[in-house]
């Protein structure tokens, strides 16, 4: 008997993928890939708007993980989905002043009052510009980008008192740094001030947060098994670049149990206890990987050559000299050891 099949329509598919996902959310809640993927099947369909209300959810779960820049780039991914999106850019921009970036969260309030002009918005874009000036009303430069966007379109300027400072430096001769001629000439200049005190934002980072973003989505992207040890590496490779090391190894553990590589992941966890001044823990875990079987002399070196850098970090000098001579020993052109022993014997 001959059994007829109904075809699987593209909303079954949907349905589908989605209930896989809702269920898989329901087991890890706090988990915010699921809604980027969720996000995303959503955004592959064409359904805008739950696709946007799911990325939001997953941004301000970064936030409460200090995560920001994989924050900061979903809601600028938001923003290019939807540029009618008003409150997403106040939400970055308020992200970005409160984590003492101002520079990047005016940046933020001047695309947002761009976007009202294309959309002949003028009293809104004016009330934006108002909040720039009120983010630091004696900030010179705040008040030349006023002052530039006021021209540019032809408007009265806020505030009397403004239009003379304004006018006062623009006619000034020029000096060394002609500051009406930098802004001229790039329109996007972004300043960003960090607190007092504060790391550079770029520092050890080596990447833009569209750059950390991407990367998620493609482990996202390239993993059914939210749980697999790959993904759980990928993750704590990110959660590095944005210096949350007590999240990475968290990652990096929940990996080693089935990934391949367990020497890097062993040393990625070293690195990490490093990072946060648990020495001991960065050379206890140097030890239990080095006990691996099936470790390749490029595993052994690797390892053995991580364990110079704790020992140097820790101010051990001694200990990392004697390591750093092992690795030698057996490649005098491994890394930089060369250059890592040579530095140490002049501290000795």
């Amino acid at each position: 008997m001959i059994q007829l099949f109904k075809r699987q329509t593209v909303q079954d598919k949907f349905k589908d993928s989605l209930d896989k996902l809702q269920k898989l959310l329901a087991q890890n809640s706090g988990d915010p890939r699921i809604r980027v993927k969720i996000a995303e099947l959503y955004l592959e369909y064409g359904r805008k708007d739950e696709a946007i209300a799911e990325y939001l959810i997953a941004a301000k779960a970064y936030q409460d993980k200090r995560l920001f820049q994989i924050a900061v780039a979903i809601y600028n991914h938001a923003i290019a989905i939807d540029s009618d999106q008003v409150d997403i850019y106040t939400e970055l921009a308020n992200l970005h002043l409160r984590n003492g970036f101002i520079g990047d969260g005016v940046a933020v309030l001047e695309k947002l009052a761009n976007h009202f002009c294309d959309k002949n918005l003028n009293y809104e874009a004016v009330q934006v510009l108002h909040k720039i000036h009120e983010i630091d009303p004696n900030n010179e430069f705040f008040k030349m980008k006023i002052a530039k966007f006021y021209q540019d379109k032809d408007w009265q300027l806020f505030e009397q008192k403004d239009i003379a400072t304004v006018e006062s430096r623009i006619s000034a001769p020029r000096g060394d740094f002609d500051l009406e001629y930098a802004l001229a000439s790039d329109a996007d200049v972004q300043v960003t001030i960090p607190p007092e005190g504060a790391a550079d934002a770029d520092e050890g980072a080596g990447t833009t947060p569209d750059d950390v973003f991407s990367q998620l989505k493609g482990m996202i992207a390239n993993t059914d098994d939210m749980n697999s040890p790959q993904f759980h590496f990928n993750f704590g490779l990110a959660y590095i670049r944005c210096n949350e090391f007590d999240e990475a190894i968290t990652e990096f553990m929940a990996a080693l149990g089935g990934i391949d590589n367990k020497a890097e992941c062993y040393i990625k966890l070293s690195e990490c206890h490093m990072a946060l001044g648990r020495f001991d823990s960065a050379i206890d875990v140097i030890g239990k990987a080095l006990k691996l079987l099936k470790l390749t002399e490029n595993d052994r070196l690797s390892l053995l050559y991580q364990s110079g850098l704790v020992f140097k970090e820790k101010g051990d000098i001694q200990k990392a000299l004697k390591v750093f001579q092992k690795v030698y020993d057996a490649d005098r052109s491994f890394r930089s050891v060369d250059s890592e022993i040579k530095n140490l014997l002049l501290k000795t």
